[in-house]
């Protein structure tokens, strides 16, 4: 197979732009978690194709905004994450859970807004859903429903949500290299031998059995841990019974740029690849272990957590280290790469950017 897209895409700033403003602004795109807005005011400020988002407890409902003041435009919620009044730190301007001004300091010194006029100051809101306990922000009108979205990997990523137990790792970096470079090098296992050689390729992850629905995909793959054997034993009964219990090994593509995995159903990664420049990306793994109905935690168990972030952590290192590779390297050749029956969901995931590049979607 020849890959759909050619090299100067992956460094372009028009293409950069034009993936904001056909891809990204049409899409649902992953925000984090209903753990992460378990408490009133709780917040994630993020931007979605440059637009600055706020997803935030307002008074018991979890809604989205735009973050941006009505008053005189500074940003609203300035950190990453926290938990906050929606209330801009400029001039003090607060909002109610519909994006109304509900306060605004030294009102007599305004004229005196009508009913209608601060309706008027509406913060912009954005449609939000949830499947299971993932939390999906889209900023376009006409989005289609998210379950439409997931299409037939809907059931299964909701039950592997409502699995998940102990945060026990979040891993954040930048990436200077392109998304797409970093979405489709997770696509494939065709680099692992080398690459992952005292890491991934351990476990000998192989096969080409793959799914494909719409825009999203999956791969499934046995691994050489079995469950009830050997040292694995002990974790695996810890962990039994499980809402989401699989055989070796399953990874899962969320277009454009979430990629969700689980082994045995006991360990889950959770990946979000966000573009920040044609040449850089901020990439963060959210790591769990199933939830389990246990107070305490066995020294075996604590053991394996640390052995699952460090090799996660080293695994993407390794990940980063290659895709920067391959971003110095797509600025100097004009040839199509070239794809094997192992580089199918690269392939895929290649046809369906390019349809909303071309506006088919």
């Amino acid at each position: 197979m020849n890959s759909n897209i050619p090299a100067f895409h992956y460094y372009d700033d028009a293409v950069f732009e034009q993936e904001n403003d056909m891809l990204f602004k049409k899409v649902w795109h992953f925000v984090g978690f209903r753990s992460d807005f378990l408490n009133d005011n709780d917040f994630i400020a993020l931007k979605i194709a440059g637009t600055p988002v706020v997803v935030q407890n307002v008074r018991g409902e979890i809604k989205s905004f735009l973050n941006v003041c009505s008053h005189r435009f500074s940003i609203i919620q300035q950190e990453a994450s926290g938990n906050r009044p929606l209330v801009c730190p400029y001039h003090g301007w607060a909002y109610d859970k519909n994006g109304i001004p509900s306060g605004i300091p030294k009102k007599p010194l305004f004229k005196k807004f009508s009913k209608e006029e601060l309706c008027e100051m509406k913060l912009k809101e954005f449609k939000i859903s949830f499947c299971g306990d993932l939390c999906f922000v889209s900023l376009h009108e006409d989005i289609e429903p998210l379950e439409n979205f997931i299409g037939v990997f809907y059931d299964e990523l909701k039950t592997m949500s409502l699995s998940l137990g102990n945060r026990i790792d979040v891993n954040s970096m930048e990436i200077n290299a392109n998304w797409k470079v970093i979405v489709e090098n997770t696509l494939e296992s065709y680099h692992v031998g080398l690459v992952h050689a005292e890491t991934l390729a351990k476990l000998e992850p192989s096969g080409l059995d793959f799914a494909f629905d719409k825009n999203n995909s999956s791969w499934t793959s046995d691994l050489n841990i079995v469950k009830d054997k050997g040292g694995y034993k002990k974790i695996n009964t810890y962990y039994s019974p499980r809402g989401y219990d699989i055989e070796g090994y399953k990874h899962i593509l969320i277009f454009p740029n979430l990629l969700i995995s689980s082994t045995h159903g006991i360990s889950f990664n959770y990946s979000l690849i966000e573009p920040i420049t044609p040449d850089s990306t901020k990439f963060t793994s959210y790591v769990f272990t199933t939830v389990i109905d246990s107070e305490t935690t066995p020294i075996v168990i604590k053991a394996f957590e640390e052995s699952l972030i460090g090799f996660n952590r080293q695994v993407f290192d390794e990940d980063k280290t290659v895709c920067q590779l391959v971003q110095q390297g797509v600025r100097h050749t004009n040839l199509s790469g070239k794809l094997s029956d192992e580089e199918e969901r690269v392939h895929h995931f290649q046809k369906q950017y390019l349809k909303f590049l071309e506006n088919e979607s």
